[in-house]
């Protein structure tokens, strides 16, 4: 690419919309960053003024702690802005690197007086966010692209309402709303920043815009490390839901920084988060493309091992020579240097390990603290010491004792307890495979409740004698009790309802009419076949002078109803209904009892049918109606477990195919073993043989772990590609030109 006036050098940076060049202006022999607008926006007209916009406030903001623009302008196709060249990266690449806090507090007292800065001006960034903080050489702070910056008077909005403009993670409350702003809202986003420089993350995380937006208006703001708490006041204040509860100005706030630094409780800690690049790969050692299992990564493991151990101990042995020759100087004026070495040789435990576990360990004792926040704490003494089993421990204990408060409270019927917990689990170890199971727990009393709670309504507004709400709440106190066995409220209630029909069917009984006599009898059977005052009613209506008639006459319509394929539907006209009114009466009718036998038969095999089908609404209304006309329990909860199986399996799918996508695209196509992307496309064909989209992204994930291997080859590591190449051949066995690399691979090494 040419410009006049400019040598281009290289590419810095890119983002969507433009890409960022060092390069060197010719008429004044300086660096600069040149940032030139992709084609296909440079000829758009609203993006034109967009960017000139953007310059024209760019140009307007003359500060130390705001980048400065020097140019704008166009060349035939090409759009593009001159800046000043700032050689000292981003906020990300600094917390990449490792910062202290005192230099953090720098960085916020920066930016704060460029916001300071623009907002007297009248413009609001809008989009603060550690990208768009950049540092000069010397280290201070800057503040750039006011891409999407607005100007705002006195009495204006900044723009119209319900207008959402910036990056979600970083939206103040009354951005994320599309309400009226005013500088507040970036000293907000400043909190946000804040607290990720702390942190390592961001406040709030949801997996939609929305979603975020919903936790910056509603959620309470989060609790930083016990080692930090010095600042969570000011994290409290600059995250206030309300504009007036934040700090009022960059000033304000950076006042509140210098009480903060000269207190005594300020850790000197250096925070630093890295996330390893694929660029970065053969920096770091070409065994980080190695798996595990690779007897050549073995080896080489054994061999380090073996040079570590020995370089320990001629250390040691050193140290101790030099100690004694050195006397008490070492120990009175380098006790620091002493440390390291002695922790390099492994004489003594690393310091920033203890460091590491003694912070894990205040979280774990701080009752404010959450779960995540604790084994966040352990993990880093981990990401250390990977072994180190005091930690393992810790987590696995954590982990457990959750499990245990969730059941818990699950038993006590405290639901908003458990879900709080569980809520908390999840955040903590989204991957433990006991998660799915508290969670059907929890939904199923949730549910349960919930169907208590209708149902208790619905007798109080209809009476107990009211046939059709009686039998919907036998039906759901049932459901509760399959969803909570052994709920004592559920239990309670089917007791009464089975007195109150009992009560009647005798009355009945004792006036002659066998037929509502048996009607309400099986109701209170329904309810519960165990309870003694049956017996009563039923003798009552046995000694009833037309009571075999009746029961032969049902048991002829019940036939005839099997017959016509009228099992359990419609209500009231069914062989079931009527067997169960005659076994109500009669518990030892050899007829009825083979003929319930013949129904749930019959409907189990409709139901496996039906499921073959997919037709997963129709299983569903089979299970509520079987359940409605009485059938036995254990039929109703066989159909009712095949279609939860099934259920399970679509969930299933789903969730692997979902957590596959995220695998492939971060990178762990086949490591670490218990945890990579065609481990789990391969359960998803065991569950769903033919799945067109593991099939689609198995090939990806191969096509993936070929192109490693390219790379790999093109850069010399031929050990490694040959290596990645084969795994690729594991996943996709069936790709000639993949073959014929290989062997051409292996001709090229024996070559040389």
């Amino acid at each position: 690419m040419e410009l006049p006036g400019f040598r281009i050098e290289r590419e810095i940076g890119r983002g969507g919309m433009a890409r960022v060049h060092l390069a060197v202006q010719n008429k004044f022999g300086r660096l600069v960053a040149l940032k030139i607008v992709s084609a296909d926006y440079a000829n758009d007209t609203n993006f034109r003024k967009r960017f000139l916009r953007e310059s024209r406030i760019n140009a307007q903001l003359t500060h130390p702690n705001i980048v400065q623009v020097y140019d704008v302008g166009a060349h035939e196709s090409l759009l593009y802005l001159v800046m000043e060249y700032l050689s000292g990266g981003d906020l990300n690449q600094r917390l990449d690197r490792g910062m202290r806090v005192s230099e953090l507090i720098d960085v916020i007292k920066d930016i704060g007086k460029a916001l300071d800065y623009a907002h007297l001006k009248g413009f609001i960034h809008r989009d603060i966010k550690p990208e768009n903080i950049l540092f000069r050489e010397e280290g201070s702070a800057v503040l750039t692209d006011f891409g999407i910056a607005r100007t705002v008077s006195r009495n204006a909005s900044l723009t119209r309402v319900g207008t959402v403009v910036g990056t979600p993670q970083y939206m103040s409350p009354e951005q994320a709303s599309g309400r009226e702003l005013d500088g507040r809202s970036d000293l907000y986003s400043l909190g946000v920043v804040f607290y990720r420089m702390l942190t390592g993350d961001v406040p709030y995380q949801a997996d939609s815009a929305v979603s975020i937006g919903i936790k910056h208006l509603q959620e309470p703001i989060p609790r930083l490390p016990h080692y930090l708490s010095a600042f969570q006041p000011m994290i409290d204040r600059m995250l206030a839901k309300k504009p007036e509860h934040r700090y009022q100005t960059g000033a304000e706030l950076g006042g509140a920084l210098d009480e903060v630094r000269g207190s005594a409780t300020l850790t000197s800690t250096t925070l630093k988060s890295q996330i390893v690049t694929t660029q970065e790969i053969r920096a770091v050692g070409s065994t980080l493309l190695t798996t595990a299992r690779d007897p050549v990564h073995a080896s080489r493991q054994s061999r380090r091992q073996r040079r570590r151990r020995s370089l320990r101990q001629a250390l040691s042995v050193g140290l101790l020579v030099s100690l004694i020759g050195a006397g008490s100087w070492v120990f009175v004026q380098q006790p620091q240097w002493i440390n390291q070495l002695m922790a390099a040789t492994g004489i003594i435990e690393d310091p920033m390990v203890q460091v590491a576990w003694n912070d894990a360990q205040s979280l774990h004792q701080d009752p404010n603290q959450s779960l995540g926040s604790i084994v966040a704490g352990y993990r880093r003494v981990l990401s250390i010491e990977p072994e180190h089993v005091a930690a393992l421990s810790a987590i696995e204990g954590l982990a457990a004792q959750w499990k245990d408060d969730v059941l818990q409270a699950l038993e006590q019927g405290n639901l908003a307890g458990a879900e709080t917990k569980l809520d908390e689990f999840v955040g903590a170890f989204p991957e433990d495979p006991v998660l799915a199971d508290l969670t059907v727990q929890l939904s199923n009393h949730q549910h349960a409740h919930s169907l208590l709670t209708t149902t208790q309504a619905l007798l109080m507004s209809h009476g107990l004698s009211d046939i059709p709400s009686a039998t919907a709440a036998i039906q759901a106190y049932k459901e509760v009790l399959r969803l909570a066995p052994g709920h004592d409220v559920a239990v309670a209630e089917l007791d009464a309802l089975a007195k109150h029909y009992s009560d009647l069917a005798g009355t009945a009984a004792d006036a002659g009419d066998v037929d509502s006599a048996m009607n309400f009898l099986d109701r209170a059977s329904a309810a519960n076949a165990e309870l003694p005052d049956l017996a009563v009613a039923r003798e009552k209506i046995q000694q009833a002078t037309t009571l075999q008639a009746a029961i032969a006459e049902m048991l002829q319509q019940a036939s005839a109803y099997r017959v016509a394929g009228a099992l359990i539907n419609p209500a009231g006209e069914n062989a079931a209904e009527l067997y169960h009114s005659v076994l109500a009466t009669d518990p030892d009718n050899v007829i009825a009892i083979q003929g319930i036998g013949e129904i749930v038969s019959q409907l189990l095999n409709l139901a496996i049918q039906l499921l073959a089908g997919g037709d997963l609404s129709e299983v569903q209304d089979l299970v509520d109606r079987a359940s409605a006309v009485g059938l036995e329990p254990s039929a109703v909860n066989e159909i009712k477990e095949r279609l939860d199986g099934e259920v399970l399996r679509l969930a299933t799918v789903e969730r692997h195919l979902g957590n596959a996508k995220v695998l492939l695209k971060d990178g762990f196509i086949t490591e670490p073993q218990e945890g990579n992307a065609v481990s789990l496309l391969r359960e998803v064909e065991r569950l769903d043989p033919g799945n067109v989209t593991a099939q689609d992204l198995l090939s990806r994930s191969a096509a993936r772990l070929a192109a490693v291997a390219q790379e790999a080859f093109d850069v010399g590591l031929s050990e490694d590609a040959k290596h990645y190449l084969e795994l690729a051949l594991t996943v996709m066995p069936d790709v000639e030109t993949w073959r014929t690399l290989r062997e051409e691979w292996e001709k090229s090494t024996a070559t040389r």
